[in-house]
């Protein structure tokens, strides 16, 4: 889930203006001013195929007999270039059959300027050397296959995305893909009036996609707002009236360091600390589980407000405790 998503980072806006992008969003734009900027109904081609002149893997020199000889070797790579060019055109003239239907080209490799006048012509959006992470999130979103020869070139390698449009956000060219049918991948566009806010944003935003993929993996959650430490530490006193010796006091100390993260969650809200663990430890004495309301200190039902914490992450808490404590 989080090595799907891609965060796209925007200054010179509001915080607020963050929003989920149900499709990609590529940091290219068009090479070619006559190319469409925007249009829905999309057909996308993804690939990775040269559409340019390719130099030679080895250095090598050529001569020619007279002028007509040079130029009938560059019509014939012309030549090749051109058949890969046509055969995209003639893919796009079979499925774009009415006029609301359009393409869209992205390739992973170079296009030179004559194949992106003709692409032009034809009304179809091609975007050149693409970022190949693009390329595999984009295959993700709009479905279809990238393809790495013409040769076997058919509609069912086509993705499709029901909105494409370039923006500018700040000094760079972006390339919007929404409204996709079943988009495994998706982009967090976040925006914000400087950089550390958007640093914030992002962060909570990666944390929450983790503890959603934790929750995902364990398939266990734990109810939160302290109320799972306020349990454990009032089994362990009742444990503690069982042990003799030293070992009591060890259990003791456990049982009063649980109660550190319901405390801080008071001090950091604010709250009178004894009142609300007082409170806490009464109401789960009557065999309640009880967590903290942040908002008045009075003790809440954390399962039925939603509140949960990651399983993972309160075990490996707990088992490390013996191990600290021991040193």
């Amino acid at each position: 889930l989080v090595g799907s998503d891609m965060c796209i980072r925007d200054r010179h806006k509001s915080e607020t203006d963050s929003r989920l992008v149900k499709g990609l969003i590529m940091d290219h734009g068009a090479r070619h001013p006559g190319m469409p900027k925007s249009f829905k109904n999309a057909f996308v081609l993804t690939m990775n195929v040269s559409l340019e002149f390719d130099k030679a893997a080895m250095d090598a020199e050529m001569s020619w007999k007279d002028s007509e000889g040079r130029e009938r070797m560059v019509a014939g790579e012309r030549k090749l270039v051109d058949e890969r060019v046509r055969s995209i055109i003639n893919l796009k003239r079979t499925v774009c059959d009415t006029e609301d239907k359009h393409f869209l080209v992205v390739n992973q490799k170079g296009i030179d300027p004559v194949s992106l006048d003709m692409l032009a012509k034809e009304g179809i959006l091609a975007l050149r050397r693409a970022k190949r992470r693009n390329m595999e999130r984009l295959a993700l979103a709009v479905g279809g296959a990238a393809v790495n020869s013409l040769d076997d070139l058919t509609p069912q390698v086509l993705g499709w995305a029901g909105n494409v449009y370039q923006h500018v956000l700040g000094e760079d060219k972006f390339t919007f893909v929404e409204d996709v049918k079943n988009p495994a991948s998706c982009t967090i566009l976040i925006k914000g009036p400087n950089g550390h806010t958007i640093n914030q944003i992002k962060d909570a935003v990666r944390d929450g996609l983790r503890a959603v993929k934790n929750a995902i993996e364990d398939g266990h959650l734990i109810p939160g707002a302290g109320a799972f430490e306020v349990a454990c530490s009032h089994h362990l006193k009742k444990y503690a009236e069982q042990v003799q010796g030293r070992a009591k006091l060890g259990v003791l100390v456990l049982a009063e360091a649980l109660l550190v993260i319901p405390k801080t969650l008071a001090i950091n809200s604010g709250l009178d600390l004894t009142d609300t663990l007082v409170k806490l430890q009464e109401d789960h004495a009557k065999g309640h589980m009880v967590g903290i309301d942040l908002y008045s200190g009075e003790p809440i039902d954390p399962v039925s407000e939603g509140i949960w914490d990651n399983y993972r992450a309160v075990s490996y808490t707990h088992l490390t405790l013996p191990t600290i404590y021991s040193v």
